[in-house]
């Protein structure tokens, strides 16, 4: 009985073992019949009966579709580090803007105004006399301006461009007045003069001690603009030194202007007299150069030096006027004459001239770059004209005093045909400070 016990313990045990040694065996699925409905286990109905599910099987390396590569990596690393495109000797396009604080050649000026403390005219042989106006400037003020530069390239490899450039310098004004009423330094005050009758030092006094009183207004005037349209071309391009040539045309204008006014007051009336004198030029010419660019770390300095050869057109003219108040039977009566004592029929008109001229500059320049594209700088510029007419040098001192409207209310004068207009050349120049910034793209 116990012998039967224990083998029927060993068959249990030994027949779950070899079956779980035996691979399990998976039946096809048995497609149901058309009119059968498939079901669960626990017996409820499924639309549709199940299949099994085969899995691939796995690779060393994952599945990558044809068009996906490492292009987004290679773009994110194109943001972080943009391509830097080098950038010719010139660069695409630049400007610059720069303040100018020049000083003019000053206006040559004749003797023209003079006064004496005592009772004797002021002529220049009168030991007495005292030059106010003339032999020097009024002034030697400076005088403010600007310059604008603008250029850009004109082939891919930046190394020929454009440059167009203009300047300009504020109207510079130059006053002088005295006058003999209330002033005890003056008591004698005139326009000092050649007499052509006589060859001898004279005077037209505007006042005088006892005869007429009056006050003497003298004023400068200049006026400066030019412009540049240049090609630049690069001749040498190296880590901290640059040459370009530059080549080109230059418009350059200066115009001056010179005025003596006067109120005299007189026996039998007064009334004012006006001499005016006015300076013009215009140059038009071919300009060469060269400008050096050289660096040091944060550090530049320029170098630019140009000359332009052409023609000056120079215009003069030559204006006076007097006029004359007296009381009449009516009242007051304003006559207009023509001629002043400087300016008289003789001379009066407008005369002009054409000269060859040379126009040289040079500019030096020093400062810091601020980025990539700005720098700022601080120089000084010269700028010259070798052919000019100045009023002060078209003055003639020889004066038949029958032409002064005021001594010769009548007109007719006899006696040589004189002041003449003289049409006298000279130079000119400018020069001063310049504070720029400069701008290349």
């Amino acid at each position: 009985m116990r012998a039967g016990w224990v083998a029927g313990i060993a068959l249990l045990v030994c027949v779950p073992t070899a079956a779980l040694s035996q691979p399990p065996t998976i039946l096809p699925p048995v497609a149901p019949a058309p009119d059968e409905t498939p079901a669960l286990p626990n017996g409820k109905p499924v639309s549709r009966p199940l299949t099994p599910v085969e899995v691939p099987p796995a690779t060393a390396e994952p599945a990558v579709l044809p068009d996906q590569t490492a292009e987004p990596v290679q773009r994110v690393a194109e943001i972080r580090e943009p391509k830097r495109v080098r950038r010719g000797p010139l660069g695409p396009a630049w400007d610059s803007m720069e303040l100018l604080l020049w000083w003019p050649k000053a206006q040559p000026l004749p003797p023209l105004v003079a006064a004496t403390r005592g009772g004797s005219p002021p002529s220049l042989g009168n030991p007495a006399t005292t030059i106010l106006v003339g032999t020097r400037a009024i002034d030697n003020q400076d005088v403010a301006g600007g310059r604008f530069v603008f250029g850009w390239a004109l082939n891919d490899a930046e190394t020929v461009g454009l440059e167009l450039g203009y300047f300009f310098l504020g109207s510079r004004t130059l006053k002088a007045t005295y006058t003999s009423v209330g002033n005890p330094r003056i008591h004698a005050l005139g326009l000092p003069f050649i007499n052509a009758l006589t060859g001898r030092e004279d005077v037209f006094a505007t006042a005088a001690p006892g005869s007429s009183a009056g006050s003497v207004y003298s004023t400068t005037t200049t006026r400066v603009q030019g412009a540049e349209a240049n090609v630049v071309g690069n001749l040498i391009d190296e880590k901290c030194a640059r040459v370009n040539a530059i080549i080109g045309y230059r418009f350059l204008q200066v115009h001056e202007g010179v005025t003596v006014e006067q109120l005299r007051f007189a026996a039998g009336g007064y009334g004012p007299i006006y001499d005016e004198f006015v300076g013009h030029n215009r140059f038009h010419g071919a300009q060469l150069g060269l400008h050096a660019d050289l660096s040091r770390g944060i550090v530049f300095c320029e170098l630019t030096g140009k000359v332009a050869l052409g023609r000056t057109f120079e215009m003069v003219r030559i204006d006076g006027a007097t006029g004359v108040r007296t009381l009449g039977p009516t009242g007051l009566i304003d006559t207009a004459l023509p001629g002043g004592v400087f300016a008289v029929p003789s001379n009066i008109g407008r005369y002009t001239h054409g000269e060859f001229a040379v126009v040289p500059e040079g500019i030096f320049k020093i400062g810091l770059k601020l980025s990539d594209v700005g720098r700022f700088y601080i120089g000084y510029n010269f700028l010259y004209l070798s052919e000019a007419v100045r009023p002060g040098d078209q003055i003639d001192r020889v004066i038949n005093p029958s032409q002064i409207a005021a001594l010769n209310p009548g007109g007719a004068f006899t006696g040589p045909d004189r002041p003449r207009p003289v049409l006298k050349g000279t130079d000119f120049w400018v020069q001063g400070l310049i504070i720029g910034l400069e701008t290349r793209y």
